[in-house]
This record gives structure tokens, sequence and C-alpha cells, in this order.
């Protein structure tokens, strides 16, 4: 399975619900994705579309919790997307490990946005990860 191919998909297809407000069966055809997807990557990219459209409100608070000198608003579209999709697998698929997760944030941050993004993603992930780990552990 290509997780990487599916997050892509997964990205796009949010970000067509947040820019276009495109219908969540018309983004879940995935007709407008140009690349072949494997029935694995398609079976994730709805996982991930689905689940982030489920918890967007939530997803947006803890987005606005951990980017404490950027509001939302100012935080790009493509950016946003990235989080919500980043964040909601880190709390919600567990069995994929948190360094794979933040690791395919980053490289959908190099694809689609600048450098400068990288970090700010990269630091908003890990704080969120090591706040889970603290829960999980209660270290």
């Amino acid at each position: 399975m290509s997780r990487h191919k599916a997050r892509m998909a997964a990205l796009q297809g949010l970000y067509q619900y947040e820019l276009a407000s495109n219908p969540l069966e018309e983004i879940l055809s995935f007709r407008w994705f140009e690349k072949n997807l494997e029935n694995d990557d398609i079976e994730l990219a709805t996982r991930l579309i689905q689940g982030v459209v489920k918890n967007w409100e939530l997803l947006d608070n803890i987005i606005k919790a951990y980017s404490i000198n950027r509001p939302l608003d100012q935080i790009s579209i493509v950016n946003r997307c990235i989080l919500r999709l980043s964040i909601y697998s880190l709390v919600n698929m567990k069995e994929i490990s948190p360094r794979i997760v933040i690791n395919e944030a980053l490289e959908l941050t190099r694809e689609f946005e600048s450098e400068e993004s990288v970090s700010f993603i990269n630091g908003i992930l890990n704080s969120v990860y090591k706040d889970e780990m603290v829960k999980l552990t209660g270290e």
C-alpha cells in the first residue's frame, strides 16, 4: 500500500472540501485524482477524509491550541488540511507509527508548501504527539 499516495489523495480531497465546499460523496469518488489509486489507497484516503470531516471542529480547536502565535485563519488552507489530516492520524490511528505520520506530513508540506511551513508543521505535530504520549503513559 502506498500510504503516501493515499495521504496525498486525502489532502487534496480535504482541500476541495474546504475551498470549494464540494460534497463529500463527490470527493470520495476520487474521480478528480489524476493518479491510479489501489483499493488499499482508496480505503485509507476515504478513512482519513471521513475522519477529518467528522472531527473538523475538534481538529481546528487542537490546531488553535498549538499555534498560539498564528491564528487559524492566517494558516494557509494547505497547511490547515495537512495539520487536520495528521492530527487525526496521530490521535485516532494508533496502528500507524506517529513518526510515519509526522514524516508523511513533512513530505506533503515539502510537496505542496514552502520549507518555512515544514518547521511550523513539524513543531505543532511534535507537540501534539508528545502530549498524546503523556495521556497514554501518564508520564
